[in-house]
């Protein structure tokens, strides 16, 4: 498992958060998980609506 930064933007405010995501995704299949972490969080957070995924990087 890596740690990722994963950004995104929901009704004009910026969030940011931390994950373990598995080190063997790439390309679509590492942001499609990133962007299901983003659907997690906003549920856990009740945050509804659209967002804007702004940025993911892996933390060494």
């Amino acid at each position: 498992m890596e740690y990722h930064r994963i950004s995104f933007i929901h009704n004009d405010t910026e969030y940011s958060f931390t994950k373990a995501i598995n080190e063997n995704l790439t390309g679509y299949a590492l942001v499609s998980a990133c962007r299901a972490e983003v659907v997690i969080y906003m549920k856990e957070h009740d945050l509804k609506g659209r967002y804007i995924l702004t940025g993911m990087a892996k933390i060494s």
